[in-house]
């Protein structure tokens, strides 16, 4: 069995090597994705284009404007007069975000008796990722200049004093939204260049003709499935070595987990991942038709991974179907490790459900092949 296996492995190999142009594309392709996309996200969203109405031209109201000048969030670039003149610049998209300061705000700044002033912010939100980190800095801003300014003497004599909020974050201390997204991914990028490698296996040998010639030889279904997948699971294996050194050395990803335990749970995860390719290419025609189907499931995976809508929001059928996929488990586990240093009790529920999704493609997979053995 392992020498029919071997040599099945050698054909691939020696068919992958002589194709000068897929196997540097497969290596290369998904690395120059993952650093183009590293370093469009890892910078975060700053210097967004602001225009502030100061109606009040007080003191404090100057005091406020420079502590919206002093945060990287922001950039002053318009002070239209009135605030009818900040509809078209948001219109026209000039501006992303609008401040309006209004009359009488160092009154009532003052008059510890009336209620807190009012400061309008307008955001653009044809953006939401833009428009969440503005509404989040200029809460910010004005919560921190409400504290220093508006909490007088005379409110102290009255025993008011501010409220000190301390606030510990975990794993993520500098809260770089780079060591989310670059994980992520650097996941969806794997799991995409797996399946589409191994969706090429049995679909070239049904298009070039060949696949008849291999069900007549001793080779079962199973040992024609673990054929194909192990070169798969090589190159992939080597594209996951460069995106992990890529995100690790170039943007400075923390690795807090095992080596080890990183390792080989990456090697299982192929492993499962490749059976939807290996699925895909058993049922197809030609590799152009599997290749489409990996497209569309990894379209499908992108929305069920958990990456860019929350599995928690979404209804709950809908989130019993997404533990159907392989990447939402495997994401769970690479952050883990990556950003947590998290051993296997803190995600073993993931690791079975993995286990479980690779035994029953597989399967399925195997009768597929037997199936059209026999026809």
């Amino acid at each position: 069995m392992f020498t029919r296996i071997w040599n099945l492995v050698l054909k691939e190999l020696t068919q992958l090597m002589r194709d000068r142009l897929l196997a540097p594309f497969i290596i290369l392709g998904p690395t120059l994705e993952l650093i183009m996309v590293a370093y469009s996200t890892s910078a975060g969203i700053a210097h967004l284009p602001t225009a502030v109405i100061d109606l009040d031209h007080s003191q404090q109201s100057r005091a406020l404007v420079v502590g919206l000048r002093n945060t990287e969030t922001f950039d002053l670039r318009h002070y239209p007069s009135t605030v009818d003149a900040l509809a078209p610049l948001v219109d026209r998209g000039s501006v992303s975000v609008g401040v309006i300061i209004p009359h009488g705000f160092a009154a009532d700044l003052a008059n510890t008796t009336s209620g807190p002033p009012q400061v309008q912010v307008i955001v653009d939100g044809s953006e939401p990722a833009a428009a969440q980190e503005a509404i989040g800095a200029a809460q910010g801003v004005v919560a921190t200049f409400g504290q220093r300014v508006s909490v007088a003497p005379a409110a102290f004599s009255q025993g008011v004093h501010p409220i000190d909020a301390r606030v510990r974050v975990r794993f993520n201390e500098e809260l770089k939204e780079s060591n989310y997204t670059i994980p992520s991914e650097a996941g969806f990028m794997l799991s995409a260049i797996a399946m589409m490698v191994a969706s090429l296996g049995i679909a070239r040998e049904r298009e070039l003709g060949t696949l008849e010639q291999l069900m007549v030889t001793p080779l079962r279904p199973i040992e024609m499935i673990i054929g194909k997948v192990v070169p798969a699971i090589i190159l992939s294996y080597i594209v996951f070595l460069l995106m992990l050194a890529i995100s690790l050395l170039g943007f400075g990803v923390p690795m807090r987990g095992s080596w080890p335990l990183l390792l080989t749970l990456a090697a299982f995860y192929l492993f499962v991942e490749l059976g939807w390719g290996i699925m895909a290419s058993a049922i197809s025609a030609n590799q152009l038709q599997a290749l489409l189907l990996v497209f569309v499931f990894v379209m499908i995976e992108v929305v069920f991974s958990g990456y860019a809508f929350p599995v928690e929001n979404m209804p709950q059928v809908l989130q019993l179907v997404a533990n159907l996929f392989p990447i939402k488990h495997w994401l769970i586990v690479f952050r883990s490790i990556l950003l947590k240093g998290a051993g296997p009790s803190a995600y073993w529920q993931e690791l079975v459900a993995l286990a479980v999704l690779g035994t029953g493609i597989m399967s399925m997979t195997v009768l597929l092949l037997r199936r059209q053995r026999v026809a």
